[in-house]
């Protein structure tokens, strides 16, 4: 009996053992996710229900290539389309992208660059009954390059949903990003990551006509075909519309603020085109070399580069080299700061700038007008040197326009090669002083004493720009 009853007693244990192991299995099995996951997810869900039906797919077809011919030189021609089997005469090219709903009438907002040099528009959009899809022809409202936006228009059969708009300005790195479009064609793709940084701008190449960037920059997976559409914050708000990617990298995506979306919208659908002062300037911003050597305090200020000939900038006085420090009393930090400002100043209306010139404080009154609509290049760009470079007299060609030195050679290392200054480049001026030959030239180096910042006045090709450099300590 002992015995008997020692293996039952094994056989219990090894039985509540196994209960045991199968009921923590199936507890396991029964747990759920935290509320606090489980509230989050279906936060996406919802917002993404809510959304999509304010989501359209676009595609524009673009002009006939014959119609670029005049624009573009033979071999950007071949560039483009490098098989003899393509003929340019024949050829449409297709763009895709997409939109946001602002209006349930059928005004859409979108990306200009989707819609310039478009021909035809169509509009593919989900049907809030019965979920199908279906296409609109549709109509270009207005553009504006300068900030990369579009307004079109389509004629729905009844009233659209409309997206809801949040306000950027509240919007904090480490914020709820979601992305919806049609990258690659997979309409109706959802993304998301979070704010990754904000007031992004400096952006060249594509964008260089782009004048007005303040970009969202997002973790949210952005492809192309995700152009145009909108950004979400975890409310299911709008906050940006999608623009571009940083293609060099992942994760890297950039979206135009929904207060600058709003802003343009509103002004393409009552005018057409968004009405902007225009003071005409060139600007950069300060470095401590610059400020040093235009005698500023500290870097807040735009540093006008350049005065638009014939501008109200040129009518009032304004002179390169000057420091706007202030417009109407609100402080300028920075040149976007400046470029904003004007941009929401209304043509006749005068401002008063507060600028620094040679270090001593000055009041100029500008009487703003409409800012053009396509901006004839205007002179900008060069660098800034000292020693550590040769200068020759202009060609004779080149001296009947201008007066200055051009640098025939430049030292690998020198002040002069890590400021930026290239062989080339046209010195006009030097801590203010006109440099017209190379006794002039030579004459203000010759003053300069060691450890000074100097700043330089220089022109590049169509461009002229500041810089300064800080002459060595013996």
């Amino acid at each position: 009996m002992n015995k008997q009853l020692k293996y039952a007693t094994i056989v219990v244990s090894i039985l509540v053992l196994v209960l045991a192991f199968q009921g923590s299995t199936w507890a396991a099995q029964e747990r759920s996710a935290p509320p606090a996951l489980k509230n989050l997810q279906e936060s996406f869900v919802s917002i993404s229900e809510s959304a999509m039906p304010t989501v359209i797919h676009l595609t524009s077809e673009r002009l006939p290539l014959k119609n670029l011919k005049d624009k573009m030189d033979e071999n950007d021609l071949f560039k483009m389309f490098p098989f003899p089997h393509v003929d340019p005469d024949q050829f449409r090219a297709l763009a895709a992208g997409s939109g946001v709903v602002v209006d349930k009438q059928g005004y859409i907002l979108t990306n200009n660059h989707l819609v310039d040099n478009s021909e035809q528009l169509k509009v593919k959009l989900s049907d809030p009954e019965t979920g199908r899809s279906k296409e609109f022809d549709a109509k270009v409202i207005g553009r504006d390059p300068a900030t990369d936006l579009a307004v079109v228009k389509i004629e729905p059969d009844q009233p659209l949903p409309e997206a809801r708009f949040g306000d950027s300005a509240k919007l904090k790195v480490g914020d709820w990003a979601i992305a919806i479009g049609d990258p690659f064609g997979f309409e109706k793709t959802v993304t998301v990551g979070v704010i990754s940084g904000l007031g992004r701008s400096g952006f060249p190449g594509p964008l260089k006509d782009v004048r007005y960037q303040n970009f969202i920059q997002t973790d949210a997976s952005i492809n192309p075909g995700n152009s145009g559409g909108p950004l979400l914050n975890i409310n299911g708000e709008v906050i940006g519309i999608n623009t571009f990617i940083q293609a060099a990298g992942t994760g890297l995506g950039f979206a135009i603020p929904s207060n600058m979306a709003m802003e343009v919208y509103k002004e393409l659908v009552k005018h057409g085109e968004v009405i902007r002062g225009f003071l005409g300037v060139q600007i950069g911003d300060l470095d401590e070399g610059l400020a040093q050597a235009l005698r500023v305090p500290d870097l807040s200020g735009a540093l006008v580069e350049e005065v638009i000939s014939e501008s109200p900038a040129e009518t009032a006085g304004l002179r390169h080299g000057d420091i706007v420090r202030s417009v109407d009393g609100q402080q300028i930090e920075d040149s976007k700061t400046l470029q904003q400002i004007i941009a929401h100043k209304k043509p006749g209306q005068s401002v008063q700038l507060n600028i620094l010139r040679n270090g001593e404080p000055m009041e100029i009154s500008v009487e703003l007008v409409k800012f053009p609509v396509r901006l004839a290049a205007a002179p900008i760009v060069p660098k800034k040197s000292v020693l550590g470079l040769s200068v020759e007299e202009l060609p004779a060609e080149m001296a009947q326009s201008m007066e200055g030195v051009i640098v025939s050679k430049v030292e690998p290392g020198s002040p002069a090669d890590r400021s930026g200054i290239s062989e080339g480049d046209i010195i006009l001026e030097v801590n203010m002083t006109d440099v017209g030959s190379i006794a002039q030239f030579n004459q203000v180096i010759n003053q300069l004493n060691p450890g000074q910042w100097v700043s330089f006045y220089i022109r590049r090709g169509d461009s002229t720009v500041y810089r300064a450099v800080k002459i060595p300590a013996e």
